[in-house]
């Protein structure tokens, strides 16, 4: 009886560490999925910087619009 509850709390954790290896490799895949999106955003705002010129991105007007 004791070799039936022994073999049936093995199963039980194998079937716990089966699930918890699942969801390691689900966060996994999130997480390379989301760094794949941080690196093209990255990329893309580097592209954006190129195109803008650096003197025009700080200037800032606080005259009033001509229709005042």
């Amino acid at each position: 009886m004791d070799s039936d509850r022994t073999e049936q709390r093995i199963v039980d954790l194998e079937l716990r560490y089966m699930r918890v290896e699942r969801t390691m490799q689900d966060l996994s895949d999130v997480l390379i999925a989301q760094q794949a999106k941080i690196d093209r955003l990255t990329a893309e705002l580097a592209a954006l910087r190129e195109r803008v010129p650096e003197d025009q991105g700080d200037v800032v007007s606080n005259d009033p619009p001509p229709h005042y």
